[in-house]
């Protein structure tokens, strides 16, 4: 993957340099060649992973899977004081190793007539502004490529009416594709090996979760259901998969144990790194992954020996958010040995693959729909499916899944008429383990304990903020406070308390009540 990641430059360098050699005078010697869509793909799928993993990388901690050993000892993670960053990362991350390259490959593959990584291009980037307004709020998109450097920001909902319409356009792409296209196959196309049938259930798995951020406004419950059930026809995962036993610092997910390149290799890597060494799975995850409590002892959920690995002490504490170690309610002595090992799990080992949607997500964004519109039966079917495709993808074993199924564990309904919200939500937060998703179901709903039971707040968040619970990412100081000051101002984005202004769908949800 260091060759796909790579390849774009070294492609225009090659081309560049035989172009000069040849002195072709109807080639321009010092014009850029673009770079065929095949070649191109690769490394934006790739880059669409990095990318989700700098939104999660952050939203981890607001999401309470995990906490800072220490405790009180990062400014962002502990207290949620984003003021003195001076990079953010996952603004980059969409709009130029994303974004500015299918934006490339979309204009080759439009002259070249190939509709099908036209289609792919515009799906994949519709996804990666999802996941962008979703952490930032309002942002560029009409004028983002336009050639200007302070382009002017869309309000949210602006935005996410132009994602749908992106879906849209790459599923009309998809549905004229020539027999002059350029082919995509496994070699071009990481996720699904150039099957557009399944790209285009992609699509309709993006509009879904794109809708569910509205639909508790909105009145679209049903529609959200609707576009679920037609993803689900031809619905795969959809993994950048990475390759088996590798630990090259540029062929890993990110998750895992290997440390990143250094920064004098790849200064773009530079604050794209695991934290996971220094880190402590939270009380909230670990009750949430506890089915019961009694005098001999916990008795676990299955899936936390699949998501973790044993510590040297083989013990399962949870410490508070924000807390760590300073946490006073763990028993006296305890070190980071008694606590599970966050690397090496199903979704953390070098050689994990990156989820981008999963099948089970789509299974609680139906039952959570349909609970909404009062349909419990159908609800708690849903509900059932997508506790049961996690558990099954972890590599549960069927007796397990019953016992489990039928288990005292308070994030289990056993029939319909038992089914809560919190149900949906807590066995959506276990199966979504570290994706950024997770912290947008939060916002939604407010941190409400009555999806999140046991929810609260950080110790350490610092008392100017009265409480309020975090909402999104400051923008890119590098980038946006040097070259678009005006926007920023218009926004009012300078202020120290930003990130505790609710993105436009978490302000209007009616969830938090």
């Amino acid at each position: 993957m260091k060759r796909i990641i790579k390849n774009i430059t070294l492609a225009l360098a090659v081309i560049g340099m035989s172009s000069c050699n040849k002195l072709d005078l109807n080639v321009n010697p010092v014009q850029p060649v673009t770079v065929p869509s095949k070649q191109r793909l690769p490394a934006i799928e790739a880059n669409l992973a990095y990318s989700l993993y700098s939104q999660a990388r952050f939203a981890s901690y607001h999401s309470y899977y995990f906490t800072t050993r220490t405790g009180n000892s990062n400014a962002i993670t502990d207290t949620w004081n984003y003021n003195s960053i001076t990079r953010m990362g996952a603004w980059r991350w969409h709009y130029f190793d994303v974004g500015s390259n299918v934006n490339g490959m979309v204009n080759r593959a439009t002259e070249d007539g190939s509709n099908n990584y036209v289609g792919v291009g515009k799906i994949i980037l519709a996804m990666s502004f999802l996941s962008a307004t979703d952490v930032f709020g309002d942002m560029p998109l009409k004028q983002a490529y336009s050639g200007s450097f302070n382009p002017v920001y869309d309000t949210q909902e602006e935005v996410l009416a132009g994602i749908g319409k992106m879906l849209d356009d790459g599923v009309a792409a998809l549905d004229n594709v020539g027999g002059q296209a350029e082919t995509m196959d496994g070699t071009s196309d990481l996720v699904y090996n150039g099957n557009l049938q399944k790209w285009k259930a992609f699509a309709l798995a993006v509009k879904a979760r794109l809708k569910l951020r509205t639909a508790n406004f909105q009145n679209g419950h049903q529609e959200v259901v609707d576009l679920v059930n037609a993803a689900l026809v031809n619905f795969e995962d959809a993994l950048l998969r990475y390759p088996k036993g590798s630990t090259g610092a540029w062929t890993h997910n990110l998750w895992g144990p290997t440390d990143p390149p250094p920064a004098g290799e790849a200064f773009q890597f530079a604050d794209i790194k695991s934290d996971l060494v220094n880190t402590l799975p939270t009380d909230f995850l670990m009750n949430a992954l506890t089915v019961t409590v009694d005098p001999a002892g916990n008795t676990f959920d299955p899936r936390l020996f699949k998501l973790t690995t044993p510590g040297t002490k083989n013990k399962y504490l949870g410490a508070k958010m924000s807390e760590g170690l300073r946490d006073v309610a763990l028993p006296t002595g305890t070190t980071f040995q008694d606590f599970a090992n966050l690397h090496n799990g199903y979704w953390t080992a070098d050689d994990s693959p990156y989820p981008i949607i999963l099948k089970e997500e789509l299974y609680f964004i139906k039952a959570e729909s349909q609970f909404h519109l009062n349909q419990k039966d159908a609800a708690f079917q849903s509900y059932q499916q997508g506790v049961r495709a996690n558990m099954e993808r972890l590599g549960i074993p069927e007796g397990q899944i019953i016992n489990y199924m039928g288990s005292l564990a308070p994030t289990v309904a056993k029939n319909a008429a038992e089914l809560d919200i919190k149900h949906i939500m807590m066995q959506k937060y276990i199966a979504l383990y570290l994706q950024g998703e997770t912290w947008t179901d939060m916002r939604r709903y407010g941190y409400s304990t009555k999806a999140y039971p046991g929810m609260y707040y950080p110790r350490y968040a610092l008392a100017e903020w009265g409480g309020k619970f975090i909402q999104r990412f400051p923008y890119d100081p590098q980038t946006e406070y040097v070259f678009n000051p005006k926007e920023i101002d218009r926004l009012g984005a300078k202020v120290r308390n930003w990130v505790f202004e609710p993105v436009w769908w978490a302000k209007n949800s009616t969830l938090k009540n």
